[in-house]
């Protein structure tokens, strides 16, 4: 049987016998302690030696002779939460019914009642110490996690595996790369998605609820996202810096191209890179969403541009380092050649936003044109 060891601050312990004497059966060694500062000790003597800890909702904090009280409870959540991520182990509380009334520490946290939750307790430390690496993770990029996980809890699950599989190789061995690209680009999606509720992106880039990311994409690198029929700022201005540029078209991109599994692709570091590239993403954006609160604000930098599909321009053919085009619209070479080629007056009925390489030269591409006598 497989052993865990635990550290337990309460100072009823020698009266909880029978909770004792049942974790002992089912593998679990309680180490118990009178006081906070005895267990948070005996953790930083020997960080290695623990799995986890238990804790009462009131607790002795600094001796034996003291009252119970919420600040034992409070220092020992501190002292844990101070240690190094590397050392980092997950905590328990669990307390009589009438310590979780009125005691603002247990707020938001997951209290188990004694005699009541014992079962679930046991089962839930047993549980997380064998998932230890999912939980060093969740320590590791706790903000990240929290920001995606409560948009969308899929896509934080995912990205937890995707962690757990670069610190923790061992732990997963069925891990396939190929399975999570769409979870990355879905991730992309939820940094888009909360940029919407804070008017960071305005709704026109949006499908109903759901995110049109080019277009989204397109408004937050300052380039005219033409079927929402608008763009950021004014020509030249952007929201976010180059390197989060090229990380957001990297997932959009490479995201989409390996959504399909392929038996000859198994690209596992390149998955890793995406999911850092993820995170670095929603670190900036987080920070930006602090530093823009006000969504009408926000939303006051987005300016209405024409749509693609009402214009008519006329213009001439021309071939310039093999690529034809019409002024700063791309055209294919068949369209081209096929409407008299260099030189032809030509008039432009559709346009799109380019998506080669060349959009920065030729930010449109004219899907149709008719010649003009």
């Amino acid at each position: 049987m497989k052993k865990y060891n635990v550290i337990w601050i309460d100072d009823d312990w020698r009266e909880l016998t029978e909770f004792k004497e049942e974790c002992e059966e089912l593998g679990i060694h309680l180490e118990p302690y009178s006081y906070q500062k005895a267990g948070m000790d005996e953790i930083d003597k020997h960080p290695h030696l623990w799995d986890a800890v238990i804790l009462d909702g009131e607790i002795k904090d600094m001796s034996e002779n003291e009252d119970p009280s919420t600040k034992g409870l409070t220092n020992a959540l501190m002292h844990l939460a101070s240690l190094p991520a590397s050392k980092q182990i997950p905590y328990f509380i669990s307390t009589g019914k009438d310590k979780v009334k009125n005691n603002e520490m247990l707020e938001g946290k997951i209290i188990y009642i004694k005699d009541t939750d014992d079962e679930k307790l046991i089962d839930d430390i047993k549980e997380t110490i064998d998932n230890i690496g999912k939980f060093k993770v969740k320590v590791f990029y706790k903000d990240v996690i929290e920001f995606l996980t409560n948009i969308n809890k899929g896509v934080g699950d995912s990205i937890i595996t995707i962690f757990e599989k670069i610190h923790f190789p061992e732990s997963n061995n069925s891990f396939d790369s190929r399975l999570y690209y769409n979870q990355i680009r879905q991730g992309l999606e939820c940094v888009f998605i909360e940029a919407n509720k804070r008017g960071v992106i305005p709704n026109q880039c949006f499908n109903g609820e759901r995110p049109n990311i080019d277009q989204c994409y397109r408004y937050l690198v300052g380039d005219p996202a033409i079927h929402a029929g608008v763009r950021y700022g004014q020509s030249g201005e952007k929201i976010v810096p180059d390197y989060i540029q090229d990380m957001m078209s990297l997932i959009k991109d490479i995201g989409n191209e390996f959504s399909h599994p392929n038996e000859d692709r198994r690209t596992q570091f390149q998955i890793f890179s995406l999911a850092f590239h993820l995170y670095e993403i929603a670190v900036w954006m987080h920070k930006y969403f602090e530093d823009h609160p006000n969504k009408e604000e926000n939303l006051k930098k987005c300016t209405s541009i024409k749509s693609p599909e009402a214009t008519e321009e006329t213009g001439i053919i021309a071939y310039d380092d093999g690529i034809y085009h019409i002024g700063e619209y791309l055209l294919s070479s068949k369209v081209a050649l096929q409407y008299g080629g260099p030189g032809a007056k030509v008039k432009i009925l559709g346009k799109d936003v380019n998506k080669f390489s060349t959009r920065e030269k030729y930010p449109y591409f004219a899907y149709k044109i008719t010649s003009i006598e």
